[in-house]
């Protein structure tokens, strides 16, 4: 292994890049406040800690135990602790969801793009809520405007991941992640000064025990598993070039931390613009391009926020993408024999070749019956009766695949690993601490990550 990571702080920064998806800014914020705010916070925390806290770890651990992708170092592993060599299936269904979430998450971001370049513009200025809402439906069907974006998004990521760990992710994501976290801290100022901050504030954080029912469990459940990208190789990607004199237990819950404080915040911000305006927060797509259009458009410099805020999608959006992209790189260059430059190319043209489905299944096929019935959990807010191709494609991916990878690997962890590697490889503080951990991923772990298949599927609710 002649390639590590520069340093700890290094690979915080970077982890943190990939741990903060469009999810974190459009879902979050209305799903916390929505839930009790700061009781769905406490609860939110708390399953961090129990769920996602010990999942990183195994995977960074993983990632640094055997230098390898995710798919070979099971294989490895299995074969040195005398387990079954199917074991290997496990990383390449991580593979296998990770490629089709990134095909539609590439499709979306590009929306994010495109808005920041229009908001930049001023199409929105002085727009009303039944205009902005015209040009986004416009926008969606029209297969030609999304495909441009698309486009771009997939060249912007492929220039990135072409470039090698050193020269392509390292140093730009050093540069992107802090860029994040300066718009954010710009956005938290122009907010401050809004009318609806102190409505954010008591909407996020000020325990409201009426907006509390038996299904919010779930939902902090299913935000604590989905915001850290667990279950898709990513992470022992990253762990596979960590320095072995790295704290994985200290960078973890740094990690951790620092997600839940960019979602606290982006949900503050977000959330006081929108009831600055007199307005309801809204989920996702609904929250980014039909709402907020509308708040910049009314704001003096709204022009300027509104481009700034896009920007900040956009670069989350990116930093996730090429975080699922190194993974499916890394295996395809090696399984193949390819270069970086022809693996990042051609699995950004089937990624490309892929995602035209997400499009098509917003324009060409809305209305041709090119629809399932699916039960999406309730991280989705939703019952869709007729399933499009991009719903079935999260579906399979997001809400079974990468769940069930995730329980494959704590108990691979957990019950396949001797306790002794395990020990030696997280190198924690103290016995304590390691015997915590090993409970956990035993026995703690794969039951929350089962209860998170089983809402996701619909079979686990309120009702």
């Amino acid at each position: 292994m002649k390639f590590l990571w520069k340093n700890q702080t290094t690979f915080i920064v970077i982890s943190v890049g990939a741990t903060l998806s469009l999810k974190d800014f459009l879902t979050f914020p209305v799903m916390a406040g929505e839930n009790g705010g700061g009781a769905f916070l406490l609860l939110y925390s708390f399953f961090l800690i129990l769920l996602g806290l010990p999942l990183l770890m195994s995977e960074f651990m993983l990632g640094r135990l055997t230098r390898k992708n995710l798919v070979d170092g099971l294989a490895n592993l299995a074969a040195e602790h005398n387990a079954s060599i199917y074991w290997r299936i496990v990383g390449i269904l991580a593979l296998l969801a990770g490629f089709l979430i990134l095909s539609s998450y590439s499709v979306v971001s590009g929306w994010s793009l495109a808005y920041f370049v229009k908001t930049g513009l001023g199409v929105y200025s002085g727009a009303t809520p039944d205009g902005v809402n015209a040009l986004f439906k416009n926008f969606r069907s029209n297969s030609e405007s999304m495909m441009l974006w698309h486009t771009l998004f997939v060249i912007l990521i492929v220039s990135i991941g072409s470039q090698g760990l050193k020269e392509g992710l390292q140093r730009i994501f050093i540069i992107l992640v802090p860029t994040m976290a300066i718009l954010l801290l710009i956005g938290l100022v122009y907010a401050f000064y809004s009318s609806g901050m102190i409505d954010s504030i008591n909407y996020i954080l000020y325990p409201d025990l009426s907006r509390v029912d038996s299904n919010m469990p779930l939902l902090a459940l299913q935000r604590a598993f989905f915001t850290l990208a667990l279950g898709l190789g990513v992470m022992v990607i990253y762990g596979a070039y960590l320095d072995e004199e790295v704290s994985i237990g200290y960078v973890s819950a740094q990690i951790i931390v620092i997600d839940l404080l960019f979602s606290i915040f982006t949900g503050l911000a977000i959330n006081a613009l929108v009831f600055s305006a007199n307005l309801t927060p809204a989920l996702d797509d609904e929250l980014a391009f039909r709402v907020l259009p509308v708040i910049f458009g009314s704001f003096e410099y709204g022009s300027l926020f509104g481009a700034l805020f896009y920007l900040l999608l956009t670069l989350a959006a990116v930093t996730t993408a090429v975080a699922i992209f190194e993974a499916l790189i890394t295996c395809y260059k090696l399984k193949f024999k390819r270069t970086r430059i022809q693996a990042a190319t051609q699995i950004g043209l089937a990624v490309w070749v892929f995602g035209l489905g997400t499009i098509f299944s917003y324009s060409l096929w809305n209305d041709s019956g090119f629809t399932m019935t699916l039960y999406f959990g309730d991280d989705a807010y939703r019952v869709v009766n007729e399933a499009g191709f991009h719903d079935v494609i999260i579906y399979l991916s997001s809400h079974i695949v990468q769940p069930l990878v995730a329980l494959f690997i704590a108990l691979f962890v957990g019950w396949i690993l001797p306790r002794s590697v395990s020990y030696d490889a997280l190198d924690l503080p103290n016995r304590k601490l390691f015997e915590i951990w090993n409970f956990t991923i035993r026995y703690v772990t794969p039951i929350l990550v089962f209860i998170v298949i089983l809402s996701t599927l619909g079979l686990v609710s309120d009702t």
